[in-house]
């Protein structure tokens, strides 16, 4: 989605105006003039409303007053682009995702249950049936999803959307207990052809190194019982400053269950 393009755009563009302004410490007070002298130029220093001739052994302050012109006006450029980015990102916020809402309506998706859900009717009995759910931390569930549900996450209701748009039979948070040990993968999925098993881990805060270490332990336990990275456990991570998107959960989507 060109949303999510324009977010990733935004990120970079933030990045190198972060750079540009610690250099900006670096370079010198003055301004370069580079006037036409015949066939060559001549470089003068700007300072104070005067114009001082800079001499060729004075060439590496001429160089680094160059460098200092280049990136003020590549700041420039960056900062009308990133205010170009916003307001796209602004106006999209305003006016878009009606459809995604209307799969957020209950009295809506009542009424789009069938157009939506699994062409299998065993895969759609086992995707409406009760099951036990995680009911640890319930007052972070404040996102809504499709089908009346909540979940922790914007990420994650980005992938619910997904599977039920794309009539892929899930559970949120369904209670797996493997080796003794209880546990609630982000989406338990069956593949719309084959019923075949798949477990969605999410996970988004992977600059936080205790968040990290307890992803990796989580990840080890799926191995440790079979259920595979890549081949039955997909995986998608973010970071603060690399957050997912939508294009990237539709071709994870896509990947496995086209």
């Amino acid at each position: 989605m060109i949303k999510d393009i324009i977010i990733k755009r935004i990120v970079k563009l933030k990045k190198e105006i972060q750079k540009i302004e610690i250099l900006e410490k670096t370079f010198p007070k003055e301004e370069l003039i580079c006037a036409k002298n015949g066939k060559g130029y001549k470089w003068y220093l700007k300072s104070a409303g005067k114009s001082i001739y800079l001499s060729k052994k004075e060439r590496l302050l001429a160089e680094k007053l160059a460098m200092k012109k280049y990136y003020m006006l590549r700041k420039q450029d960056l900062m009308c682009e990133l205010e170009a980015c916003n307001a796209y990102i602004r106006k999209v916020q305003k006016e878009n995702n009606a459809s995604d809402m209307l799969l957020e309506h209950d009295g809506y998706i009542e009424l789009l249950g069938k157009a939506f859900g699994p062409h299998s009717e065993n895969l759609e009995a086992w995707m409406t049936e009760e099951y036990e759910t995680n009911k640890k931390y319930p007052e972070n569930l404040n996102i809504k999803g499709t089908q009346g549900k909540y979940l922790r996450s914007k990420s994650e209701a980005m992938i619910d959307n997904v599977l039920f748009r794309e009539r892929i039979p899930f559970r949120y948070e369904n209670q797996l207990v493997l080796d003794g040990i209880v546990m609630y993968p982000d989406f338990t999925i069956r593949h719309p052809k084959t019923g075949e098993y798949y477990y969605w881990e999410h996970f988004g805060m992977m600059d936080n190194p205790e968040y990290a270490s307890h992803a990796c332990r989580k990840i080890k336990t799926y191995c440790d019982n079979g259920i595979i990275p890549s081949i039955n456990l997909i995986m998608t991570y973010e970071t603060s400053a690399c957050p997912i998107g939508m294009e990237r959960i539709e071709q994870v989507a896509e990947y496995y269950f086209g």
